[in-house]
């Protein structure tokens, strides 16, 4: 699975995801029903089970990320608190140049579907899913880097802050534009999308960037690259974008 514009930026993708219900014992991982050729290099498996790492489980599902779970789907979130052991699947993948990496994690979590998983979480995109839903979204597909990347927005005062969460997976920053009026976020929403899309591709933008949305407008952006992982918001460097121009 080709990226189209790949350049090396100095950073890798950085992949963490909990598979509840499980242990590493269940694996069994075939490469014509998974569509696993390999464990990419960087990747990690571990086994808690909730005798020994109860709390560390169970921090996963509680707190404001909880909350955020409980209000998508209680009775999933539920079942994932219940299990009895769960895997990560975490680490910085060392070859990027394809989103080949992305397939065989995919198929991974699916082969641990196929043993029984409770519930699959995102934590980098706050995202609970259920073993039916992961199937559906991501498993024997081309990898969507839409698919895999949340934008959210927030209203501050009058205008909103979209800003999108899931980059990490593909060693791209995140995203953000602030001061944004209602009226135009459906606009730099598709901006975001685009920059979600050509980061997918491998583009860094390192400066300011001409992008059509397929509803045939056009926008000149400026992004501004912040190398901070600390921040909370985006747990990753991300961009503070500028529109400079936008065209009908």
């Amino acid at each position: 699975m080709k990226r189209e514009y790949y350049q090396d930026i100095g950073y890798k993708p950085f992949l963490f995801y909990v598979i509840y219900g499980v242990t590493g014992e269940d694996l069994e991982v075939s490469q014509k029903r998974h569509k696993v050729d390999e464990l990419p290099e960087g990747l990690d498996l571990r086994t808690l089970t909730r005798d020994q790492h109860g709390d560390y489980m169970d921090g996963f599902l509680t707190g404001p990320m909880g909350k955020v779970l409980e209000a998508a789907n209680a009775d999933l979130l539920k079942r994932c608190k219940e299990a009895k052991a769960c895997v990560i699947l975490q680490g910085t993948v060392i070859n990027d140049s394809t989103l080949d990496y992305m397939r065989n994690a995919i198929g991974i979590i699916q082969a641990f579907i196929d043993k029984g998983a409770a519930g699959i979480l995102d934590p980098q995109t706050i995202a609970l899913y259920s073993p039916e839903q992961w199937t559906e979204k991501y498993f024997d597909k081309e990898v969507d880097v839409l698919r895999h990347v949340v934008i959210l927005y927030s209203k501050e005062g009058a205008k909103y802050w979209l800003h999108t969460r899931g980059m990490a997976e593909f060693g791209r920053p995140d995203i953000g534009i602030d001061d944004v009026p209602e009226e135009r976020t459906h606009d730099y929403m598709k901006v975001i999308e685009q920059m979600i899309y050509y980061g997918g591709q491998g583009v860094f933008f390192d400066r300011d960037t001409r992008l059509h949305t397929p509803d045939g407008k056009a926008f000149v952006i400026h992004p501004e690259f912040v190398n901070d992982f600390e921040n909370e918001d985006y747990n990753n460097a991300y961009y503070n974008v500028t529109v400079l121009e936008d065209r009908e």
